[in-house]
């Protein structure tokens, strides 16, 4: 690479995220007040990656997320579901708002040197994880530069039918980011319980 790796990064800027309580209740709200009307929603996100990480330990976190592009600009709306998570830390401490921003790097190759340029330069990753599929990856960490900005700071790279997907909801073509992805919450035995109780004329009991 003759391109410094700072340079590298820094061209690579694309992303925002925001951690919210709601998935269409921020998207209601983005389509409302700025006009991002496209979303792509995709739950549980985590439940088979693999190298899961959360502050140097396995990781148990579980989450789902909703994509927009606002002209190349990717906007991620993430949600905490379950274990240990830097999401569940940031809504604890810090409420629904900006959580991190993102650079994408081209490939496996760069992304592994930045990795190991953050990590240099005294960095610490939160949370990491890879959606690893049979011709494409998706690989992902966070890292602490909240002192320093505010938010954490996502390196990430995509390749293979990943990178196809992802451009083609860019470009409009598709309505999913993620392919195959819930795009709606499953229900389980406990939300179907929980939806009982608060139905009308329930009587609990």
């Amino acid at each position: 690479m003759s391109e410094s790796m700072p340079g590298l990064i820094g061209r690579a800027f694309d992303q925002l995220c925001f951690v919210v309580e709601d998935l269409d209740a921020a998207i209601g709200y983005w389509r409302r007040v700025n006009g991002v009307e496209r979303w792509s929603k995709a739950y549980d996100l985590a439940k088979d990656q693999v190298d899961k990480e959360y502050w140097g330990e396995p990781g148990d976190f579980q989450f789902s997320c909703a994509y927009a592009f606002a002209g190349d600009l990717l906007i991620e709306l993430a949600e905490h579901d379950g274990g240990r998570s830097v999401y569940k830390d940031w809504l604890e401490t810090r409420g629904p708002s900006q959580h991190h921003i993102g650079f994408r790097l081209a490939d496996a190759a760069e992304y592994e040197a930045a990795v190991r340029h953050y990590l240099g330069r005294g960095l610490k990753k939160a949370m990491s994880g890879w959606f690893k599929g049979d011709d494409s990856n998706c690989k992902w960490a966070y890292f602490d530069t909240v002192r320093e900005l505010g938010c954490y700071t996502e390196l990430y790279y995509v390749d293979g039918s990943a990178l196809a997907a992802w451009e083609a909801f860019r470009d409009g073509a598709s309505d999913e980011l993620i392919p195959g992805m819930p795009r709606e919450r499953r229900k389980t035995p406990e939300v179907d319980a929980a939806a009982r109780t608060q139905s009308p004329g329930h009587a609990s009991g």
